[in-house]
């Protein structure tokens, strides 16, 4: 996927923090923190989505019999 360049304002606090952090490389560092931040909510909507419901009888004496 191509690269597209986009501008953030940013508290310049966080932008000193930030830039030492990433070690010069602030994309990447920034690239990291967004896909964490949606890895988290995707597992996020999962937790909140509750148990799901067991599955029918014949998938699991299905697997029961594959791991024999």
């Amino acid at each position: 996927m191509a690269d597209v360049e986009v501008t953030l304002s940013l508290p310049g606090e966080l932008v000193a923090a930030v830039g030492e952090a990433a070690g010069g490389d602030l994309s990447a560092y920034v690239v990291k923190a967004l896909r964490s931040a949606l890895l988290m909510d995707a597992m996020r909507e999962v937790a909140d989505a509750g148990h799901p419901p067991p599955p029918p009888d014949d998938v699991l004496h299905a697997a029961e019999t594959d791991l024999r």
